[in-house]
């Protein structure tokens, strides 16, 4: 299945963030029983955040890290423009949606599901994702 992953999820991950656990589980089924995708403007921002609280090597590091298991959505004027037409409140979320819609994913998997109500791609948690879709088994703790 085709995932877009929002910056919350890897900031959790990145940051050791109280959702961490199931963020991990999430993002350890990309790029084996799922594909994760990521917008653009995600990693300048993911980028922004690790190193203002981390380190620029920090920042980097876990941006290539990711970057081995996730494909970016290639996303350019078209996309940004629909975004601004998509009744959303926050033009960031606009934006996940758009890349989500160019990369084909059938979820946008994000700690803020409430924020993209009107989104035609579902948002889901990552602890939502594991239930639904890998059983038990995904919310064990490995």
């Amino acid at each position: 299945m085709r995932l877009l992953i929002d910056i919350n999820v890897l900031l959790d991950v990145a940051l050791q963030r109280s959702g961490a656990p199931g963020s991990a589980r999430l993002i350890a089924t990309c790029g084996r029983e799922h594909e994760g995708w990521l917008a653009w403007h995600s990693i300048a921002t993911l980028s922004y955040l690790i190193e203002r609280q981390l380190s620029s090597v920090s920042g980097r590091d876990f941006i290539r890290g990711v970057l081995g298991w996730a494909d970016v959505a290639n996303t350019g004027r078209a996309e940004a423009l629909a975004a601004l037409d998509l009744p959303m409140r926050d033009f960031e979320d606009a934006l996940q949606v758009s890349a989500a819609m160019a990369c084909g994913a059938q979820f946008i998997v994000t700690r803020n599901e409430r924020d993209f109500k009107g989104s035609p791609v579902p948002a889901i948690s990552p602890e939502a994702f594991l239930r639904r879709h890998l059983g038990s088994s995904g919310l064990s703790g490995s």
